[in-house]
């Protein structure tokens, strides 16, 4: 029911009740159209349905070093920099958002369902940790970040990676992006640029 590294920590007492400040890569995935696309189907259905489509997405996040935060509804939510940081966390989360899209379009080819996801990225400050009460915990991240990262995927359209400021200026020369019209995202005061992820280039041999 946890992380297998968010588990381990816990196993081995490296996490407790509380929290820290972590630099973080939040990345949000759903589909589009989930409601519209199931408001037919029988329960039974939409689980089977959204069983396969989060077991392969999860290990795209797990081949690219990620922590799957949470699964809510036909939303996932994970990390990459908590609660272990790597050298390269926010590029991995870039190529992994676009991995994830690469990941359905070939789900596509073979599954009963045809689904399209949009995804969303922010990088920053975070509060990491476990929360909750003495009976029952979750690790997981809070914060101005998270929040941009939750917005930036409900306007994303089909197949579409959007990622905030911060996260173009860090991985510079590294991806290729395009520059979206500024959007008002809800919770957040003025317009916003924001930026579509095209390419992540390949690492220099």
């Amino acid at each position: 029911v946890a992380d297998t590294n968010v588990a381990q920590r816990l196993i081995d007492g490296g996490l407790s009740l509380g929290g820290e400040e972590r630099q973080v890569t939040v990345l949000f995935c759903d589909i589009r159209g989930f409601t519209a696309y199931t408001q037919h189907m029988s329960p039974k259905e939409v689980i089977d349905m959204l069983n396969e489509h989060m077991t392969a997405l999860t290990r795209v996040v797990k081949a690219h070093d990620g922590v799957l935060d949470k699964f809510v509804g036909d939303l996932l939510m994970a990390l990459f920099g908590a609660p272990l940081a790597h050298e390269n966390d926010t590029l991995n989360a870039a190529r992994c958002a676009l991995a994830l899209v690469a990941e359905r379009t070939r789900l596509n080819r073979t599954s009963a369902h045809q689904l399209a996801i949009g995804l969303g990225l922010a990088t920053g400050r975070v509060v990491a940790g476990c929360m909750g009460s003495s009976e029952r915990l979750n690790y997981t991240v809070l914060g101005e970040r998270v929040n941009l990262a939750s917005r930036l995927t409900d306007v994303a359209a089909p197949g579409e990676v959007l990622i905030d400021d911060a996260t173009r200026q860090l991985l510079g020369e590294h991806i290729t992006v395009e520059a979206k019209e500024a959007v008002q995202l809800k919770g957040f005061a003025g317009p916003m640029t924001v930026w579509r992820l095209v390419e992540v280039r390949p690492s220099p041999r």
